[in-house]
């Protein structure tokens, strides 16, 4: 009985060894920058929120409503 390899040159068994296990590194590579990512992202999501404890005021703001502008002037005006 013969098999299917005794047709095949020897030549092609290497080049698909090679093909087989440049695919292989390829995967193992994606998979381990996939763990890799996802280990950033859970470490990141498990750092506790940034609460700022500034003192702000209305005045700091860039948009300060005429209304309150002037009511402000007027306050600082008077004795």
């Amino acid at each position: 009985m013969e098999t299917l390899l005794q047709f095949i040159p020897f030549w092609v068994l290497v080049l698909l060894a090679f093909v087989v296990a440049g695919f292989a590194i390829v995967f193992l590579l994606a998979f381990l920058t996939f763990l890799f990512k996802l280990g950033v992202v859970l470490y990141e999501a498990r750092k506790p929120p940034h609460l700022d404890a500034g003192d702000y005021r209305l005045a700091q703001g860039h948009e300060v409503l005429p209304e309150v502008d002037q009511r402000r002037r007027r306050e600082d005006a008077e004795p």
